[in-house]
């Protein structure tokens, strides 16, 4: 049987390098950031250019072409320069692909997604990509990789089968190197169904104080989550690190960060990196564990931005992880044969009596009990909340269908 491709998926393997090898990616990844940083300058000093249209106005020039013209002066004349010769040291793919992610990060910006791009620091996240100019590249299994221009490197798991990619991004968390590559996967063949609940739309409300609730009205089946305490120890733990340094000179006007600053930003990102992978980890067994129970549910819609501008909850809700959480649910459910149902943004969700249908707009966010004027049903605002969903879930599943 000939399986559908549905789409990409993203593969990340932690590299295992020696000193020189360490030297040369940190090289390539300042590389990256050199070029970013001067596409923006470039972009930014551009901002009152003009060109003429079809119609004979003068308009403003887009930040495509602001890029463009920022990517083809670099070629043709920074590259040049004996003062930047160091820059043909390094692959043209390194910066071909900065200036795309530049331009990348505009379009979000100008869909609302994020910020406008600031420059980027040499102790920020640093990361670059590299690709085959001639198409996806094999990769075997086994514990090598080979990555377009810069050679082959060893991995500290093993590649388990045989697949091909064509852009590879190596990035750094904390002292640990990572490549990560998309791969094609196909749709996997729908088993038969031992337990007939997986017939039924569950609905899956997530939150602040329980990070998600999942249940299913019909079956009555119901199941909450919590986000690891090991994650708010790692936080506190971090927290009370950057307290102790609060005095410390970590940089200084127009000076290199002194040898005390690089080892602080070097231990700040390890409590940053160990708070990353459990919050990974998490996330992987819970979409793992859910995905293996259901094949149909109902998620919500939420405005992650919108919530964020609560400042007593912006840190809880920032920990949480729910677009991550959503993204890795789909995946998983849908490569597996389910379906999932995206409620509208402001479907209302938490005010909406699973019982009756009716809507208490006097609920607040501090009550954590749903108590309904209407029919009298007393229950859990988050475990409501999950059924409702998943009644929402059901009809539009068999709409659909």
């Amino acid at each position: 049987m000939r399986l559908e491709v549905i789409g990409l998926y993203a593969k990340k393997l932690e590299l295992k390098l020696n000193n020189q090898e360490r030297s040369k990616m940190a090289q390539c990844a300042g590389y990256a950031r050199f070029v970013d940083n001067y596409g923006l300058s470039m972009v930014n000093g551009t901002s009152g250019m003009t060109k003429v249209n079809k119609r004979g106005q003068e308009v403003s020039l887009s930040y495509a072409l602001r890029i463009l013209e920022a990517k083809k002066v670099f070629t043709d004349y920074v590259k040049k320069q004996p003062e930047y010769v160091w820059t043909s040291n390094y692959s043209s793919r390194i910066y071909q692909s900065a200036f795309q992610h530049l331009g990348e990060a505009f379009k979000r910006y100008k869909e609302g997604i994020s910020k406008y791009p600031k420059l980027k620091r040499k102790k920020d996240r640093q990361s670059f990509t590299v690709y085959d100019g001639h198409g996806k590249v094999t990769i075997n299994p086994g514990k090598k990789i080979k990555i377009p221009t810069l050679g082959t490197f060893r991995l500290w798991e093993s590649i388990p089968y045989t697949t091909a990619s064509q852009t590879f991004t190596i990035s750094r968390t904390g002292e640990k190197w990572f490549v990560s590559f998309s791969i094609e996967a196909s749709q996997l063949p729908v088993h038969p169904l031992l337990d007939e609940r997986q017939y039924e739309t569950f609905g899956i409300d997530v939150g602040v104080k329980q990070f998600a609730s999942i249940t299913n009205q019909e079956l009555g089946n119901s199941e909450v989550f919590s986000i690891p305490d090991s994650i708010k120890i790692e936080q506190l733990k971090l927290a009370k690190f950057q307290w102790r340094n609060r005095n410390k000179q970590l940089e200084g006007k127009g000076k290199p960060p002194s040898k005390n600053a690089i080892k602080y930003y070097k231990k700040q990102a390890l409590y940053h990196g160990r708070v990353v992978n459990i919050h990974r980890d998490f996330i992987e067994k819970t979409t793992t564990n859910l995905a293996s129970k259901v094949k149909h549910v109902c998620l919500e819609n939420l405005n992650v931005k919108g919530m964020m501008q609560n400042g007593k909850l912006a840190a809880s809700i920032a920990r949480q992880g729910f677009y991550e959480f959503r993204q890795r649910l789909t995946t998983k459910i849908v490569s597996s044969g389910g379906t999932v149902v995206l409620a509208p943004l402001w479907f209302p969700s938490s005010k909406t009596c699973h019982n009756c249908g009716y809507i208490n707009q006097e609920l607040k966010l501090k009550d954590r009990t749903f108590d309904c004027p209407d029919c009298g049903m007393r229950i859990d605002r988050d475990l409501n909340a999950a059924m409702v969903l998943s009644q929402y879930g059901e009809v539009n599943q068999n709409a659909r269908g």
